[in-house]
């Protein structure tokens, strides 16, 4: 077995009979410990744990990696159930939570990790991407549900929840959720920017007849303003972005800079780290600067 101290394994340590149970099932109660489970004689295996301490190391701290010599003692892998190297376990809070068997690509390594490591708040974020991406709203806001039954005061659950009523059309159950939530909750704003702009969009007429109102006289702002806020409102974002940008191009006059304005709300509906709010706030700059 390669050493495992060094700079880059400082989160990895080799596992024995002895050290089994202080070190991986009491230990993972502070975080959690994946096992990786090889022999020298096997290099796929020996990869494959060099992958794992990289990522240990890459990590830094998130999960401790705990590496077991097949080819000296064959009992803990019968008692995690490993029939063959390379095999990975997962153990959280003194209990299996994971398993991986034969070599693996990174990806399939990074989601195990990230499972086991993302708070439940993370979590729901990247299963409701999934839902949001094929605008399946309804069962995203089944998912919310599901996760308030199991943390009714998780503030992060909550704005996903109001933001989803928003989404199915319950603004006014959104509404009192978001008055439940302190101002300070990250992404609250979030949701009250789609609530103003669904307000601003809802006397207006039907998106078609805006689109054809504004294709037919280019040059109006009115008209570019109203169908950009009937997007926005509808989560077309990247449309409305473009119309906020042309707005602030050709007439900053306009609603006293209207166009800005609207494209700001719409980085507010988009979230932090959003690819796309980052490719308009770039434009924007550019034009500003």
């Amino acid at each position: 077995m390669p050493p495992v101290n060094g700079p880059q394994n400082d989160h990895a340590f080799e596992v024995t009979r002895e050290n089994f149970q202080s070190e991986v099932i009491d230990g993972s109660k502070d975080g959690p410990v994946l096992l990786v489970f090889c022999a020298p004689q096997v290099p796929q295996s020996m990869e494959l744990a060099g992958s794992l301490r990289q990522l240990a190391s890459a990590y830094a701290g998130a999960f401790r990696l705990g590496l077991v010599d097949m080819s000296q003692d064959a009992g803990l892998a019968q008692a995690m159930r490993v029939q063959g190297v390379p095999s990975i376990r997962a153990v959280k809070d003194g209990q299996l939570a994971g398993a991986l068997d034969g070599p693996q690509p990174e990806s399939a390594l990074r989601q195990l990790i990230n499972e086991l490591t993302m708070s439940s708040s993370e979590q729901l974020r990247e299963q409701l991407a999934l839902y949001t991406a094929r605008e399946d709203y309804a069962g995203a806001l089944n998912l919310v549900r599901l996760a308030l039954q199991q943390e009714p005061n998780n503030t992060s659950f909550l704005v996903e929840f109001a933001d989803l009523l928003a989404l199915t059309g319950e603004s006014g159950e959104a509404r009192k959720v978001v008055m439940s939530i302190p101002e300070s909750t990250e992404a609250r704003a979030r949701v009250v920017a789609r609530l103003d702009l669904m307000d601003r969009a809802e006397p207006l007429l039907d998106l078609e007849k805006l689109r054809k109102e504004y294709e037919s006289e280019p040059s109006n702002s009115e008209a570019c303003y109203r169908l950009a806020v009937k997007l926005a409102a509808g989560n077309q974002c990247e449309e409305a972005l473009e119309l906020g940008l042309t707005l602030l191009i050709n007439d900053r006059e306009f609603g006293e800079d209207a166009g800005r304005k609207l494209m700001l709300e719409v980085f507010e509906l988009l979230g932090k780290g959003s690819g796309l709010a980052q490719k308009y706030r770039r434009k924007m700059f550019n034009f500003l600067h």
